[in-house]
């Protein structure tokens, strides 16, 4: 009878430990699936943050240079497109050099006066054309970084050189949300600029307004 009792009881203890092991476990689980309910609007809120917008398309028709540029300025004024359009403005850049000599065997003798004057780093223009014989000294991004380095000439005694652009700057207009009619009506004027390419672009933002460049 006594062993009845202490197996018994022994039952009850062991029965009650589990109950007890059993509520413990699933109040942690609660709480581990109460913690992760909490996460999640933090992380819904982190991916609709992270969701960029499309990029916008724009349409890009350049580039020009001189009286094509003013040509293309009054086409466009015709289309009147207001703050949709655009011009972005593009640097030749400048360049050190001798002017063009008469011919060949001038260009190579100057060649030999650079050379005996330390300079090394130039090339005579081959090309036929109103540049042909000009030596180039060296091509820079601004024009400050040009006029320094014609310093450095002068200080070796070459006189002959200048600095200036090295061609004439160009402009390409920025068409924002262009519909079918002005796509139709730029396609149009591919007869009067040949040259010119019209396609599709990432808008750009800091464009300035056409408009602004022709006071």
């Amino acid at each position: 009878m006594k062993l009845f009792l202490f197996l018994l009881l022994l039952f009850i203890n062991l029965l009650f430990g589990y109950f007890q092991y059993a509520k413990s476990h699933a109040a942690a689980e609660a709480d581990k699936q109460i913690a992760l309910l909490e996460i999640n609007p933090d992380k819904v809120k982190l991916i609709k943050d992270g969701t960029r917008p499309p990029r916008l398309q724009c349409l890009e028709w350049g580039s020009f240079s001189g009286d094509d540029l003013a040509r293309a300025t009054a086409a466009l004024a015709k289309l009147s497109l207001g703050d949709k359009l655009a011009q972005r403005d593009s640097d030749p850049g400048y360049w050190v050099y001798i002017p063009p000599l008469k011919t060949k065997a001038d260009a190579d003798k100057k060649a030999e006066e650079l050379k005996a004057r330390g300079v090394n780093d130039f090339y005579i223009v081959q090309d036929a054309g109103p540049w042909q014989y000009a030596v180039s000294l060296g091509i820079f991004k601004t024009e400050d970084a040009a006029t320094n380095y014609l310093a450095q000439l002068r200080k070796k005694n070459v006189r002959s050189a200048v600095s200036g652009p090295r061609g004439a700057k160009s402009g390409t207009f920025v068409i924002r949300d262009a519909g079918q009619d002005i796509v139709a009506q730029l396609t149009a004027l591919k007869t009067d600029f040949p040259n010119a390419r019209l396609k599709a672009a990432a808008c750009v933002a800091d464009a300035p307004p056409a408009a602004a460049k022709s006071d």
